[in-house]
């Protein structure tokens, strides 16, 4: 388990454990701190800035530290499970020509299930056809 979790994770528990597994991350994210959905975000831009550069080995460490917290959702605020959703999964350029792809094919079982439910929502209330 890339993430260890004793405690419920939190806005600050997930910040912690956000710059100790990304500390490229850390000026970013404290430029933000106290924004879940921002911080979130630097992470989803990670991912994506990966998909574009082909960059598979550092999509597949973010991938596994989100579907750790992902798969233990009962330790999870229910503000950290939202900023996964919707400033993470949702912002994912799997559209990418070259390797969008391979880029959703790496995605853990639990962040696909999160990231089909993600979609179909954004379908039914009208922002995706």
């Amino acid at each position: 388990m890339l993430v260890p979790l004793q405690n419920l994770v939190d806005e600050r528990e997930f910040r912690r454990l956000l710059i100790k597994h990304f500390p490229e991350l850390e000026a970013e994210v404290m430029a933000d701190v106290g924004l879940l959905h921002m911080e979130m975000a630097a992470l989803e831009r990670l991912a994506n800035r990966s998909i574009q550069t082909g960059n598979l080995q550092q999509l597949k460490k973010t991938f596994e530290f989100v579907g750790d917290l992902a798969r233990h959702q009962k330790e999870l605020h229910p503000d950290v499970i939202n900023a996964i959703h919707v400033s993470f999964l949702e912002g994912l350029n799997f559209a990418n020509a070259d390797y969008g792809g391979e880029a959703k094919a790496l995605l853990p079982p639990v962040l696909l299930e999160m990231w089909n439910a993600q979609m179909e929502h954004n379908r039914k209330i009208g922002w995706l056809k």
